[in-house]
Order: structure tokens, then sequence, then C-alpha cells
């Protein structure tokens, strides 16, 4: 027996975060705008957009995640999936381009 695409969702495991994090989204403005990482798995992240400006679900969202105590940010790239309104912000989720790796990962979620 097959597992559906809902079921398969619900066996990645999400951790819930707090991560200020930069974004820019490709072929846009060459600025970038600020954004609060929600929750994030191995193959996605769900994300607080700090901006007025809607993105467009399809377009490729370029993130450097400030990690506390990290000199260098780690970046990730991938999908927005979906996008709703939120108050004064917009919420979205991406599916990243590349899974996490053991490195970023293990930066994303540690616990002091």
């Amino acid at each position: 027996m097959g597992v559906s695409g809902k079921e398969e969702k619900r066996r990645i495991i999400r951790f819930f975060l707090q991560l200020k994090a930069r974004y820019s989204v490709k072929g846009g403005k060459a600025n970038w705008g600020e954004c609060i990482i929600m929750n994030a798995s191995r193959k996605g992240m769900g994300i607080k957009f700090l901006a007025r400006d809607k993105i467009i679900i399809g377009s490729t969202v370029h993130l450097k995640i400030a990690i506390p105590g990290e000199f260098k940010p780690p970046s990730v790239m991938g999908i927005l999936m979906w996008m709703g309104k939120e108050e004064d912000h917009f919420i979205g989720g991406i599916e990243l381009t590349e899974e996490l790796d053991e490195i970023k990962w293990a930066k994303l979620t540690k616990i002091d």
C-alpha cells in the first residue's frame, strides 16, 4: 500500500523556531527584506515575511539565517509553495531546493 502526500507530510519532523533571517526573491528587487523562520524541516520552512509586498507563488526565495554565535549565516534557497496574509505581514511556506545537510540542520535546531 502506498503513502499519500498528506501522510508523507505528517511523517516529516518540523521544529518550531523563531529565527531571524533576511530574504531576497530571485528576479525581484535587489534588496533584502526581513523575515522570521517559524518552523523548519529538512525539506521546507514556514516563514513570516515582515513586508507589505506579496511574493508570487513559485518564486525562488534566498534566505540568510541569523544564528546566534555564528559568524557566517547559513543560507538556503527554496520555492514559495503557498502564501497568506496575517495582520500586517505575509506568511508562507517554501520547499527547499536542497534538503538541509547535517551541519545546517544542527545549526538551525541547536538548543542552548
